[in-house]
């Protein structure tokens, strides 16, 4: 059991938070900033929910998600930043030297994370942000309501894949069920997060799949997906959400790539299912880091020779 004081003595001696999460926004940093934001109001506080990438459209059921702004605020207008789920500071994605006086409170499960702020909650056996959070309302006895629930369900099933990945452990499950209890709803936010695509999205998706390939005697797993093709389609970059889990279900893969790619610069995001730690091989590229099942890298070339690179890479790391 984690001792909270530290966490509780920050929030309550302080009065206005800034609170933020990594790029390319997922349900765990969704989930954990909109419980973090109600406990800090339900306190009397004042908070400010701001990251640098827009929110994905399959979380804006969750209550207060419309609050989540792209908009940074000055930073002599709040006197506190809390960081969730975001391993170090660079993968905010936003200059956060104007802070850097500002105290700060950085809440984690990333094995990788910098331990950067001035009271650090890192867990690195938790499966999600939002299960530290869980842990420190139940441990501390704070009643939560159902839609703040809903938003640690949201958080801890995205990062599990959908309780696929390993860290589904026995705990976790029974975490999620309290969540249901508490009025989570399991089916909704499934439907919500997994089966509500538009057909802008769907479109973009075959058109990603359309680009499967398979290397190392179909080990590995990969698609591609240029960003000049949400603006042939009209699409959203976070209709692209979840393809990245699909390079893992086919029955001989054990590593799966993602390629988003401009001229110049490749994004790669790494899944596995267990035998090859992909966040080993994402910590080999400068900036890159994440989980054993998930993580994610950048490399600062066109992407055929950035694959060429990775695939070197992952050939190491394979049986």
């Amino acid at each position: 059991m984690m001792i909270w004081n530290d966490l509780r003595s920050f929030i309550n001696d302080h009065t206005s938070f800034l609170i933020s999460s990594h790029l390319s926004l997922d349900g765990d940093c969704v989930g954990s900033e909109l419980a973090f934001y109600w406990y800090c109001t339900s306190l009397g506080k004042k908070a400010v929910m701001f990251n640098q990438d827009p929110l994905p459209a399959k979380f804006a059921f969750l209550r207060d998600a419309g609050r989540i702004s792209t908009g940074k605020p000055p930073a002599d207008g709040f006197d506190a930043l809390a960081v969730l789920d975001c391993s170090n500071l660079r993968r905010l994605g936003w200059d956060t030297a104007a802070s850097a006086a500002v105290p700060s409170v950085n809440i984690d499960h990333h094995r990788d994370n910098t331990l950067f702020a001035t009271v650090n909650i890192a867990d690195r056996h938790a499966s999600a942000t939002g299960e530290i959070i869980y842990r420190f309302f139940t441990d501390e006895k704070i009643f939560f309501p159902s839609y703040v629930a809903e938003a640690l369900y949201a958080a801890i099933l995205t990062d599990t894949g959908g309780f696929r990945f390993p860290n589904t452990t026995a705990g976790i499950l029974r975490i999620c069920a309290d969540l249901a209890e508490k009025g989570a709803d399991p089916s909704r936010i499934y439907e919500r997060i997994y089966a509500s695509y538009s057909s802008t999205a769907l479109l973009l998706q075959s058109r990603v799949w359309s680009t499967l390939k398979f290397f190392f005697d179909g080990k590995v797993c990969c698609m591609e997906m240029p960003l000049a093709l949400l603006d042939e389609l009209h699409a959203l970059y976070s209709d692209s959400e979840g393809l990245a889990d699909c390079t893992i279900t086919g029955s001989d893969v054990e590593v799966g790539l993602l390629m988003k790619y401009t001229g110049t610069e490749t994004h790669f995001s790494l899944r596995s299912k267990g035998a090859v730690d992909v966040g080993k091989i994402a910590q080999k590229i400068p900036g890159g880091g994440g989980h054993s099942s998930a993580a994610g890298c950048t490399i600062k070339l066109p992407h055929g020779e950035a694959l060429e690179q990775m695939l070197s890479i992952v050939k190491q790391e394979l049986r």
